[in-house]
């Protein structure tokens, strides 16, 4: 049995209800049938869905098919769009003790305002309880099998529909706060930075703001591999400093399904620095393992194919580096590396193909500066135009789509449509010119690097030149004694080289 005479202590406590409140009842109660009760806001009784008509409505039903031992669940001021909800929950935690054997609602938007919701509540909490349902004002019952199950297809079908809409406002809704400049929501906040719900945006950590400054420093300066940076900073490991060297959130950009936009937030790097970072960062992922030979990775057989390796030939002072075929000679473990045991390539001096290869990397930065110097390229950076055309066309949209809503004219619709095409073309436009502006500023720094070379690279150590030559070279051939070094091709080089570029792909040293 009930022990009767609850009431409710929140909003609605000037409600008396003649049946017990769930806050009272007692811990022994069984074969409970729940009465549900939701209004989440004041202008919901003005339109008829107060907890008194919802109460008495029900009241009413049990009353006339005397309805055993009826409990009320009231959740005043909750919305229906989640499962949040102090009643709700105990609700569902007694339906899976199995002390429910009834819930009635007075509507089915009582349990949710979203079909999955609901659909939840009805197919998965309702059946693995063993309870049955009943809203008075739509007359659901889930005793009524054959009309109860066509309602749970229906609703499977809308609550699909339902999954989709969320998805696509949820999508809509973060894209326009990217727009807009704002940090988009969902996960975790830069490193860096923190959530400020006073102007709905980032704000700077000066503590862990400092830290994301330093990690660059060391990263750049000092040439700390990200590995040692995270033992200094006591982190997790390599893999969150490699994120945060990656992460243009700290340019001041938002980054939203692979495109960014400008953020209204703080910057707390600049670009140069952030650009020398990414510049490191593709030519340290290149170098294997801690080797300082200068062209490890590099070096290829130019008679079968296979890679070359360094090796020590020779015992004690007279010992020599050499560089050796894979194929000719094979090492234990690497036998995946041999393409023709019988390769007749020759063994190779590998100071002097080191000197081949720097000789020809000094000709082609020479060659590559004069030329950048002839084409004088430069660019007008028409971005900001073209976004402040784009935000104009989105308005234009905007304001086309509310008109259409209002007055149902095609006219509208069809305007509505070409607009958007524009939209289309301006985003792609945006995007190309930011590739555009980026390349150019790579491009400035690349040629003054290698203006500066032949006067620089005696003062650099083995990791600089390292990374120097990885930023220029795809790989060194050698063949019969020849040496063929092919330029990395990228659109530095397209950009300054154009076609001309074919004749640096080889430089020969004989």
């Amino acid at each position: 049995m009930i022990e009767s005479g609850g009431h409710m202590k929140e909003k609605s406590k000037n409600i008396e209800f003649d049946f017990p409140v769930y806050d009272t009842l007692q811990d022994r109660a069984t074969n409970v049938t729940a009465l549900y009760l939701r209004v989440s806001t004041d202008v919901q009784a003005q339109e008829g869905y107060g907890l008194d008509v919802q109460y008495n409505a029900i009241k009413r039903y049990v009353l006339a098919y005397d309805i055993a031992n009826p409990v009320v669940f009231i959740d005043d001021g909750y919305t229906g769009v989640n499962d949040d909800r102090p009643a709700f929950k105990r609700m569902r935690d007694l339906m899976k003790e199995g002390r429910i054997d009834l819930v009635i609602t007075y509507g089915l938007d009582r349990i949710g305002r979203t079909q999955m919701l609901i659909l939840k509540f009805l197919k998965e909490d309702c059946v693995n309880a063993k309870c049955e349902f009943f809203a008075v004002k739509d007359n659901i019952d889930s005793r009524s099998r054959q009309t109860y199950g066509i309602l749970i297809s229906i609703l499977s079908i809308f609550a699909e529909m339902d999954h989709d809409s969320i998805v696509t406002k949820l999508y809509l809704g973060r894209k326009q706060r990217a727009l807009e400049g704002y940090w988009k929501g969902g996960g975790k906040t830069p490193f860096g930075y923190y959530y400020d719900k006073e102007t709905h945006n980032l704000s700077i950590d000066i503590e862990k703001g400092d830290i994301v400054k330093q990690i660059f420093s060391l990263y750049i300066s000092k040439r700390y591999s990200p590995r040692q940076i995270a033992e200094i900073f006591k982190m997790s490991g390599d893999s969150v400093v490699f994120k945060i060297l990656r992460n243009r959130t700290y340019l001041g950009e938002i980054t939203f399904c692979g495109e960014q936009y400008k953020g209204l937030h703080q910057r707390l790097i600049d670009e140069e620095t952030f650009e020398s970072a990414q510049e490191l960062l593709k030519a340290r992922s290149v170098v294997k393992g801690d080797s300082s030979y200068l062209l490890s990775s590099l070096v290829y057989c130019g008679k079968c194919g296979a890679k070359m390796r360094y090796m020590k030939w020779g015992r004690g002072e007279r010992s020599k580096l050499k560089l050796l075929c894979y194929s000719k000679y094979k090492t234990k473990g690497k036998e995946y590396l041999v393409k023709d045991p019988d390769c007749p390539n020759l063994i190779y001096d590998a100071g002097e193909v080191e000197d081949a290869v720097i000789k020809g990397i000094m000709d082609f930065a020479i060659g590559y500066t004069r030329e950048s110097e002839e084409k004088n390229i430069e660019s007008i950076d028409v971005t900001e135009w073209l976004k402040e055309t784009l935000k104009e066309k989105e308005n234009a949209y905007n304001r086309l789509i509310r008109a259409y809503t209002r007055l149902d004219d095609e006219n509208l619709l069809n305007e509505a449509e070409r607009i958007k095409d524009e939209i289309k073309r301006l985003e792609k436009r945006i995007n190309e010119e930011n590739e555009t502006q980026a390349e150019l500023k790579k491009l400035t720094k690349r040629v003054e690097m290698l203006k500066t070379l032949p006067d620089t690279w005696k003062k650099m150590n083995d990791v600089e030149k390292q990374e120097i030559v990885r930023s220029i070279i795809q790989k060194v051939v050698l063949t019969d004694g020849r040496v063929d070094i092919v330029v990395m091709k990228d659109k530095c080089t397209e950009l300054i080289m154009g076609k001309k570029s074919e004749k640096h792909n080889e430089v020969e040293d004989k």
